[in-house]
């Protein structure tokens, strides 16, 4: 038999190699290292908490004990939708000499950027379940439903970054159109506030937006511990799967001729 790894075995290696080289990048050269994963989640947590908790005083859907509580369920997915996304738009432009010289399958450089983001959420994500724990509200077996929640999640983002870096590598402008529109989704999105807030007129945008169906499958893992209907989990998946056959071909389309426009 040949020892030669199999393509599969080969791209995964890469991938693996890509992300490793992308998380100690970001951290070389830090004091902190990888205790930005969930340092920088924590500052965040407590400017939302002060505006939104204390100034504002948003109230809290039932079941949470505190307003953190209810924030990072939303805010530690959105952290890593949000890197995964905009890190991807330059994600081809960034590495334009390995675009023009080298031969690989390029959506790696996508695929890299998201699960770099994913792995710092995960991390954040479990500084968040010790607190929860410590709050009384964690439960082993409904931290299960985390797991689908995040995988629909990283197709999602993976659709859409292989759509905005092929935008971007055509037309550069779309870069800063989609600061504006991430922001734009941040505050369309019941993270920093309860749907409940949201007047019933708008309530139907708010249910299109897929991350406020994610933001509920999350609070259902951590502390609510309850079931997400049907109906959202189909629509999250119909979103992911869409977003990442739409972006995945787009990006096949244009890859031939990515080297002459970088």
């Amino acid at each position: 038999m040949s020892s030669r790894p199999s393509s599969f075995e080969a791209r995964l290696f890469l991938l693996r190699e890509m992300v490793v080289r992308d998380i100690r990048a970001r951290y070389a050269g830090s004091s902190l290292g990888i205790v930005w994963a969930f340092a920088q989640p924590l500052l965040w947590m407590a400017l939302f908490t002060a505006v939104f908790g204390f100034i504002l005083r948003a109230p809290l859907e039932q079941g949470f004990a505190n307003f953190p509580e209810f924030l990072m369920a939303g805010l530690l997915p959105w952290m890593a939708f949000h890197e995964g996304v905009s890190r991807s738009a330059t994600a081809l432009t960034d590495n334009a000499s390995m675009v023009k010289k080298t031969v690989f399958p390029l959506e790696t450089l996508v695929l890299s950027v998201v699960l770099a983001a994913v792995v710092n959420e995960i991390i954040a994500l479990a500084i968040y379940a010790v607190f929860v724990g410590f709050l009384g509200h964690l439960s082993a077996p409904w931290l299960l439903l985390a797991v689908p929640a995040l995988l629909a999640q990283v197709v999602l983002t993976f659709g859409l970054g292989c759509l905005v870096a092929t935008l971007t590598t055509f037309v550069r402008d779309t870069a800063q159109v989609l600061g504006i529109g991430l922001t734009v989704l941040f505050y369309a999105t019941p993270i920093v506030y309860p749907a409940s807030l949201v007047p019933a007129s708008f309530r139907p945008v708010l249910r299109a937006n897929p991350l406020t169906h994610l933001t509920e499958w999350y609070r259902s893992a951590f502390t609510l511990h309850t079931l997400p209907p049907a109906a959202s989990v189909l629509f999250v998946v119909a979103c992911a799967a869409v977003s990442a056959a739409l972006g995945m071909a787009l990006f096949a389309r244009a890859r031939p001729h990515f080297a002459d426009v970088i």
